[in-house]
């Protein structure tokens, strides 16, 4: 009988393959002692390992951004930057030069005091600067050690398998095969950590945040895991492979037969019209949407540009990569979130107090208005994207205040003026995030400052029920389904359509069937979806009636659970021939 752990979806996809276990870490460095003659020669090893280890980073970066792009490249900028830290540097040379340590053990101790400072700082970034820092002590301390590369792990194994580690350095990413990777499972790390997104980008699935139970998992052992849900079963039985190999086989023809219809409109089988647009990590998965039939972006996310990184991203860096989006999808909508940092995602040139809930601080929206150098910077080069046939949409996430929008508003009229554009025809739609339950109460009132609803059932869920989406133990009450929620939806579709909004929704809800078929029973017609979901989304509508959904949802107006709309849901689908799954409970929480 197969064994079941959980973790946090970071990569969709799915994989089944043999346990290959990585260990990226180096033996005890040794404690030996120098002479003060010797000190010198130490200091000059230091330097030569340092100089080593910046070449390999530098080579590394390019190397990436040639294989899979130059802004998955950037994420090296950071290991740069941290082995040229003059208090990397400094606080190394003082060991040697006070302690009489060799350049090993200096190089350690000092890499430690930085470790524990920022383990104490309590931010919600620290797992990824850890996991640079850790890169840049194994590369560093490999060169003093004369060892070989650490990276060459991940080109030696003899058959395709699943790594299993506690964390993805980025060094070991970038040289990730998908043809010899199948998956990736981690005890520790997050979804914005740079070795997770370099793994995204390759369409490796990765699943995060397992925690010590993988300590279990050995090397004979064959895994299935789920990098959308988190889920990984430990040597799945024979009926768990065969529906795996058969969902396989049936996204492979789904995948062709939407390429054929990718021009065609997605309608339901009573002939009601939606739109599936594109949910966007990075700028290169523009060319995948493009192919999958995507009607354009719903949800662009521009943090690619400031995680990891020491300074603002200048105007010019973001117009490259606004532009690129834009020229993918000529003429159609383009909705580029503004920078949504804050909470889990923390950008290194935020200098900022710990936050006792980081959720509840000082981000997103609140951020860019309190940094106008950060805020501008993106508007202006939004702005200048667009061009004369862009269609870009600018949606602001995490508004709670109509002041927020009306700021926002402000800004944005500065810019055009700063650009000359006062009198010309240029003037971007600009749409609120509903996430918070603020936002859904005076939805009314933000109205007149906004041209769109995106509907963010991620955040909102974690809201409404106080249930943190990232801690595994609240997973069966962090429920999008749950009835308090579809009360919130349907206000949502009632308030945009009185107020004449283009609506839509962007979160995990809509990539999931189930969560697809309640949102076309409460009136939901457009939606923003993972590249990988989006063969199996534009399948569930053209297979669905919206009258029969409707008459679904309004006989669960009285629903006690989430559990009990998504079993009901799911039984109409299954009668139709839709879905032949067992019912999902609970859903990704990425």
């Amino acid at each position: 009988m197969s064994r079941i752990l959980e973790g946090m979806g970071a990569s969709a996809g799915r994989a089944l393959g043999p346990v290959r276990r990585i260990d990226w870490d180096i033996p005890l460095v040794p404690h030996r002692t120098i002479r003060p003659e010797e000190v010198d020669g130490e200091v000059e090893r230091f330097g030569e390992a340092r100089a080593r280890a910046l070449e390999f980073v530098s080579r590394l970066q390019e190397e990436t951004s040639r294989r899979i792009g130059s802004f998955e490249g950037k994420v090296f900028e950071s290991q740069a930057m941290m082995i040229e830290d003059p208090e990397l540097i400094e606080g190394t040379l003082s060991y040697v030069r006070d302690n009489f340590v060799c350049a090993e053990r200096a190089f350690d101790w000092q890499v430690l005091e930085m470790r524990i400072r920022i383990q104490e700082s309590a931010h919600a970034m620290l797992v990824d600067r850890l996991a640079d820092l850790h890169d840049v002590r194994v590369r560093v301390l490999s060169h003093l050690l004369g060892r070989s590369d650490p990276s060459d792990l991940v080109t030696e194994a003899e058959e395709p398998s699943i790594l299993v580690g506690s964390e993805l350095p980025p060094s070991i990413a970038a040289r990730l095969d998908p043809q010899r990777v199948l998956g990736v499972v981690l005890s520790g790390g997050s979804r914005g950590a740079h070795g997770v997104i370099l793994a995204r980008a390759l369409g490796i699935p990765v699943v995060v945040a397992a925690g010590a139970a993988i300590q279990a998992i050995e090397e004979s052992d064959r895994l299935l895991v789920d990098g959308r849900t988190g889920e990984i079963r430990v040597n799945p039985s024979s009926q768990e492979v065969e529906g795996y190999h058969r969902a396989v086989a049936q996204a492979s023809h789904r995948r062709e037969r939407l390429q054929s219809l990718a021009g065609r409109p997605t309608e339901t089988s009573d002939g009601v019209h939606t739109v599936v647009q594109a949910n966007l990590d990075l700028p290169h998965e523009a060319a995948d949407a493009v192919r999958l039939g995507a009607d354009g972006v719903g949800l662009f996310r521009s943090e690619f540009l400031v995680i990891g990184r020491r300074e603002i991203p200048g105007e010019e860096d973001q117009l490259q990569a606004y532009r690129a989006v834009l020229e993918a999808f000529p003429e159609r909508e383009v909705t580029l979130r503004t920078f949504d940092i804050g909470g889990d995602k923390f950008p290194l040139f935020l200098s900022l107090p710990p936050e006792d809930n980081p959720y509840l601080g000082w981000r997103a929206i609140r951020i860019c208005l309190d940094m106008p150098e950060l805020f501008d910077n993106q508007l202006r080069a939004a702005v200048r994207a667009v061009g004369e046939n862009g269609n870009l949409r600018l949606l602001i996430p995490f508004v709670s205040t109509v002041e927020e929008m009306r700021r926002t508003r402000e800004s944005l009229a500065a810019v055009y003026g700063s650009l000359g554009l006062t009198d010309s025809g240029i003037r971007i739609p600009v749409g609120v995030m509903v996430e918070t339950p603020a936002a859904v109460e005076i939805l009314d009132l933000l109205a007149p400052y906004v041209d769109f609803v995106s509907l963010g059932t991620n955040d909102l869920t974690q809201y409404v029920l106080a249930a943190d989406r990232g801690n595994a133990k609240l997973g069966k009450l962090y429920d999008p389904l749950h009835p308090a929620l579809l009360r919130m939806y349907k206000r949502v579709v009632k308030e945009s359509a009185r107020h004449e909004l283009d609506l839509s929704v962007c979160g995990e809800l809509a990539g999931d069937p189930v969560g697809v078929a309640a949102l076309l029973g409460l009136g939901y017609r457009k939606f923003s979806v993972s590249i990988v979901s989006l063969p199996e989304i534009r399948e569930l509508i053209r297979n669905v009636s919206v009258k029969e959904l409707r008459r679904v949802m309004r006989k669960l107006d009285r629903a006690e659970s989430g559990d009990e709309v998504r079993r009901s849901v799911h039984a109409h689908l299954s009668d139709r021939g839709v879905l032949s799954e067992p019912a999902p409970v609970g859903l990704s929480k990425d």
